[in-house]
This record gives C-alpha cells, sequence and structure tokens, in this order.
C-alpha cells in the first residue's frame, strides 16, 4: 500500500483536469478567445444552407432539405474548421505554458485566422444562392440563419485576436515548459567556491598583513624624524676626543 501513494501522484491528470487547468491558467482575453473559437465550432452544426427541389410534372411537388455545415462539406467548411480547431489548441499549450513563437505574436495569428474565417463565410453566403434547373426538376439553394451566426462568431474571433495583441501578453519562459529538460544543457558558468581567486602581486603588496613588520608605510612620506635623528652615534677620534 506504501507503493500506491507514491505511484498514484506520478500519475498524469485525465483531459478534463488538463483542460482544466488550462483554462486556470490563461487570461481573461484568452478565455474570451476561447469562447468564440468554440462558438464558431459549434456553428456547424446549425442549420446553414437550403436546398428545395421542385419536380417539373403535373403534379409538382417541393422537397426542402436543411443542411449543415457537415451536411454540405467543402474547403470552407473544412478552413472553418481547421481555425476553431487550431485556435483552440494554441490556448490549451498556452495554458499549459508551452514556450513556442508564433509570427507577430498569438493576437496576430488569431486576429488573421478570424479575418479569414469570416471572408470564407461570406464568400460562401453569395457562392450557395442560386437556383439551377433542368427538364425535369428545378433545384433551389439558399442559406440559413446558422451561417448568420457563423459569421457572427469568426468576427468575434478576429476581435478577440486584436484584443490579445493589444494586451501585450508575454509567451511563457522557456524554463517553466514542462516539456523542457533544462538538466540537458549546460549549466551557467560561474565561480566554485573550492577554486581560490587569482589576486594580482600588486593588491597583495598592498595588504597590510603582507608588508614586513619593520615597514613603516607613512615613513617615507614624513621624512626623518627627531626620534630618528635621536637614535643616529657618532664615534669620534681619539685625538680629537682628548682635546
Amino acid at each position: 500500500m506504501a507503493a500506491d501513494g507514491p505511484r498514484a501522484a506520478r500519475t498524469k491528470p485525465g483531459p478534463f483536469m488538463r483542460v482544466l487547468r488550462a483554462w486556470r491558467v490563461i487570461g481573461p482575453e484568452q478565455r474570451v478567445c476561447a469562447l468564440a473559437a468554440l462558438s464558431l465550432w459549434i456553428t456547424m452544426f446549425l442549420p446553414w444552407y437550403s436546398e428545395t427541389g421542385i419536380a417539373v410534372s403535373k403534379s409538382s411537388q417541393a422537397v426542402s432539405v436543411t443542411l449543415t455545415a457537415w451536411g454540405a462539406f467543402s474547403f470552407v467548411e473544412l478552413a472553418v474548421l481547421v481555425i476553431s480547431v487550431a485556435v483552440l489548441a494554441l490556448l490549451f499549450a498556452r495554458g499549459e505554458r508551452r514556450a513556442f513563437h508564433l509570427p507577430g505574436g498569438d493576437g496576430t495569428v488569431i486576429l488573421l485566422a478570424g479575418g479569414w474565417a469570416g471572408l470564407l463565410i461570406f464568400y460562401r453566403m453569395l457562392d450557395k444562392q442560386g437556383t439551377q434547373g433542368s427538364k425535369t426538376a428545378v433545384l433551389t439553394s439558399g442559406i440559413q440563419w446558422g451561417i448568420f451566426l457563423a459569421l457572427f462568431a469568426a468576427i468575434w474571433l478576429a476581435w478577440t485576436g486584436l484584443r490579445i495583441r493589444r494586451t501585450h501578453r508575454a509567451e511563457p519562459a522557456l524554463a517553466d515548459d514542462p516539456t523542457v529538460h533544462l538538466q540537458n544543457r549546460p549549466p551557467a558558468r560561474r565561480e566554485r567556491d573550492d577554486e581560490p581567486v587569482a589576486v594580482p602581486a600588486t593588491v597583495r603588496s598592498a595588504r597590510p598583513e603582507d608588508r614586513p613588520r619593520d615597514e613603516d608605510p607613512e615613513r617615507e612620506h614624513r621624512g626623518v624624524t627627531r626620534e630618528d635623528a635621536e637614535q643616529l652615534s657618532f664615534e669620534l677620534p681619539r685625538d680629537l676626543r682628548d682635546s
């Protein structure tokens, strides 16, 4: 039972806990951006298009079909899906303190992604409306209310990218990234405590403890004093001493 405790502590959290932790780490403007990207993805399940077919015969019958973005999947819907998922993945990575740099910053990338999604949706709104007919049937295509919400979500996503760009939030540092092993890097150059520090000879000679005991540093500046003169003794010659 004692081994189960450390083993359970080393287990990685589940996806739900990871998402919850990332949500707590990111800033308020990044949370709004995540809601905008999530709403753009949710709108793909709403009715985007409608198709009405009328058979040309004596008893003309109209058949209407409502399609979501998945029902009429094309390059536009694929691009919208990739943009929404990519923005959510970016914010999730920032919540887990992943250190990587995007050209122009996260805000610029999200701004361009939201603007591109809005342009594609607007193009799809103009392209999907029309009538196609033949000798036996007439097909009329139109748009539904779900595509308008998708356009609003794309504009909202671009606005959140602009807001993130204006906040100038710093990217996670490399030391905070849990996926980077800092132990593998060469250690910083520093002085060890056990290594003696080399001191120049001029500095050593200037230390008081390195000077000779009989050396007086102020003696050369003050000249010969009276005490030095009294210590001097002269021995006179014998003839001069008798006189």
